[in-house]
């Protein structure tokens, strides 16, 4: 076995889920403060048109998607770091790839996924494709993460579908609000203060669904970023692989 020092690439393990369990965490301590004082009570309570909770509803959801795909990406970056470990640690020997399969100089074949399945179809179609070897690594890769980027995209969709909940809720809690003056027959003084409270409540209608679609984007984008973080991380290991490592390991005669 060869010496090798510690990759400069190496975090500490899983750092992606670690780092969506300190948000989340953070997030639900909000919560519970929120709730501890009445705020979440008083928004709901306040909104007539119940798309505030319309909008908390979506957030869970979105919240759990992005638990899906960060333990996702956190056990594809792991895997891969894994790989280059193995690969580093290992004797300056053949790197084959048979049926399919990865196999490294000590017959250690590491499990498939994102950066294995990529390097065992990148050299498979450098021995028929050597011309455009470049350009075919290039499209292979942008391919394989394609699909992984098309997964974290929905949640910037998701996003904004939530902000235009929160924009619905707005013009509900202003046509509350213009309603009460126009159903209104003649304006006395107990009259109008029927009419200042119905317009109050349609302004809390429309304040408080903008206010909860708003927090609700904002605190839903700061996963959504790191699975952003994440996917470059990833790819980064997987270019460091094929670019640094394998050239010097992997076994042409195969």
């Amino acid at each position: 076995m060869l010496n090798h020092t510690p990759s400069p690439l190496a975090p500490p393990p899983h750092l992606l889920l670690l780092a969506w369990l300190s948000l989340t965490s953070l997030v639900i301590f909000g919560g519970v403060v929120c709730v501890d004082q009445g705020l979440i009570q008083q928004m709901l309570g306040a909104d007539r048109s119940q798309i505030c909770l319309v909008v908390i509803g979506m957030y869970f959801i979105g919240l759990g998607h992005t638990f899906i795909r960060t333990r996702y990406l956190s056990r594809q970056i792991e895997d891969a770091q894994t790989l280059i470990n193995q690969i580093e640690r290992s004797d300056s020997g053949a790197v084959r790839v048979t049926h399919d399969t990865l196999e490294l100089a000590s017959g250690t074949r590491p499990r498939p996924g994102f950066t294995v399945n990529y390097l065992i179809e990148f050299f498979a179609q450098s021995r028929t494709a050597s011309a455009t070897k470049v350009e075919a690594s290039t499209d292979l890769l942008d391919a394989y993460a394609s699909k992984v980027r098309s997964a974290n995209e929905f949640g910037w969709y998701y996003i904004d579908l939530m902000l235009k909940v929160g924009f619905l809720g707005t013009l509900v809690g202003f046509i509350l609000m213009l309603s009460s003056v126009a159903d209104t027959g003649s304006l006395d003084a107990t009259t109008m203060q029927k009419v200042l409270k119905q317009m109050s409540l349609g302004m809390s209608t429309a304040l408080y669904t903008t206010l909860a679609s708003l927090v609700g984007g904002i605190l839903l984008s700061l996963p959504y970023y790191l699975l952003d973080r994440g996917l470059e991380r990833l790819l980064q290991l997987t270019i460091y692989a094929k670019d640094v490592l394998m050239p010097r390991q992997f076994d042409s005669a195969n």
